[in-house]
């Protein structure tokens, strides 16, 4: 590839990306099972999404250096407290986010009091098919994936969703 062939796919790269950073994306998926993976608790001990099973999960692929995904927190905070009762638990993955403590200081800063897990980008790219950041799941107590989204999503959009599922939950 000659050099105006490069500066050409290099563009092409950095405008998918710019549109991936703004784009929001809901696609509604034919309920699939989530991957089983093991992520740390900012503590150190590892937690399986298997454990996880029989609770409702709005699963949350997120950075502490991601511009959109300081966007959506404020709304996933509010999804949180709004559905607690109901059973619903938001969980953020935060990869290449830094060590724990720093990750602890970020979720002080930004109000953050739902279940946060560290993953790796690997992990994630293979396993849950993440191509951007922010994205998320919505999964059932049977730990089946009922819709992924990209991009930050609205308290309301989510608010929508998690009632669908709610109505339809065994």
């Amino acid at each position: 590839m000659g050099g105006r062939g490069v500066q050409t796919f290099l563009a092409a790269v950095l405008m998918f990306v710019g549109v991936m950073a703004v784009t929001k994306i809901a696609v509604a998926t034919q309920p699939t099972s989530v991957p089983d993976a093991t992520f740390r608790s900012l503590e150190g001990s590892a937690i399986a999404l298997s454990e996880l099973r029989g609770t409702m999960m709005f699963l949350n692929f997120w950075g502490t250096w991601c511009v959109p995904c300081l966007q959506e927190i404020p709304e996933l905070v509010r999804l949180s407290h709004h559905f607690k009762t109901q059973g619903l638990a938001v969980v953020g993955i935060a990869v290449d986010s830094g060590d724990p403590d720093d990750i602890r200081t970020f979720m002080t800063e930004q109000k953050m009091d739902y279940i946060i897990l560290i993953g790796e980008l690997n992990l994630a790219k293979k396993r849950f098919h993440v191509i951007g950041f922010p994205t998320s799941l919505l999964i059932d107590r049977q730990g089946l994936i009922h819709k992924r989204y990209f991009g930050p999503q609205t308290f309301e959009v989510l608010k929508h969703d998690v009632e669908l599922l709610l109505q339809h939950a065994p």
